[in-house]
């Protein structure tokens, strides 16, 4: 029970910030060239990936990798987090990732 909440956690707060990164780009490109904003966001990524620890299986530990990488670029290094993803693409291709993260969350699930 406990790991189906999470899941729908996840994926509900990943499809969330991927519908944003579509609909607003110009607010969200304002909001998440701030450091602060981006250290942010990765701390409670990394504070999201805590409970992956306690579950078994291939799907946790996938989950508890992917959070881990992203939310530790994002607190550590938040210029090169900017940088990255205003080079390598437009906000609204960050969004739809984001949103097919969020169906993979949830369609993968255990």
């Amino acid at each position: 029970m406990k790991e189906n909440v999470y899941i729908g956690l996840v994926a509900a707060l990943l499809l969330v910030s991927g519908v944003w990164h579509l609909v607003a780009p110009g607010l969200t490109e304002r909001w998440m060239t701030r450091a602060a904003v981006v250290r942010a966001a990765g701390a409670a990524l990394l504070v999201l990936a805590i409970p992956t620890l306690v579950w078994r299986g291939w799907y946790f530990r996938t989950l508890f990798v992917a959070l881990v990488l992203s939310g530790a670029w994002r607190l550590c290094f938040p210029q090169s987090s900017i940088r990255a993803q205003q080079t390598l693409y437009p906000r609204w291709v960050h969004g739809c990732l984001l949103t097919g993260a969020a169906v993979a969350v949830w369609a993968l699930r255990p």
